[in-house]
């Protein structure tokens, strides 16, 4: 009785500790929602009070990648946070949150200078960089070992071990 007490006393705290966690991953995912929203809202309103003359189709067309990039961002990391996991880690967190953060800059400078919307093609240009130096070139550079090779090895192994056989035979 008293070893099962302190397994399920000793399992309290790392639950609680769980939940804590996920109250506040949960709590930091929607601080970067409003964050989002805040800053689309900032750039549509100064746009259509400052600068209305500029604001073409192609400026408002150009809201719908951003919004697309803050929905994906936001449901990948509210996914891994109601998954348990820790949002401030390496891999894939962490470019999402790279994304997350160059999107909403550019979104709000943006208001000062269409220029800035250039900086969006940093990101995509740097995950093709990535791919192409730890995935494709090394995949593609790699020697091929001709199917044969591996047969011929395994079969070589299986005559091996049957003139041992034969040889065992002949000894007897």
């Amino acid at each position: 009785g008293g070893l099962v007490r302190i397994t399920q006393n000793s399992r309290r705290p790392m639950a609680k500790a769980s939940e804590r966690r996920a109250a506040r991953n949960a709590a930091v995912v929607r601080y970067h929602a409003l964050g989002a929203l805040l800053a689309t809202a900032l750039f549509v309103l100064y746009r259509l009070r400052r600068h209305a003359d500029t604001a073409g189709w192609l400026l408002w067309a150009s809201l719908l990648p951003t919004s697309v990039t803050y929905c994906a961002c936001l449901y990948l990391l509210q996914t891994h946070a109601a998954a348990g996991g820790e949002l401030f880690q390496a891999g894939l967190v962490e470019y999402t949150w790279d994304v997350l953060w160059v999107t909403l800059f550019v979104q709000v400078t943006a208001c000062a200078s269409d220029w800035f919307w250039v900086i969006l093609t940093i990101p995509p240009a740097v995950a093709s960089y990535y791919a192409w130096t730890r995935v494709i070139y090394p995949w593609i550079s790699r020697p091929d070992t001709p199917a044969g090779a591996a047969e011929d090895e395994a079969s070589g192994k299986r005559r091996a071990k049957q003139e041992r056989a034969m040889r065992r035979q002949k000894g007897r």
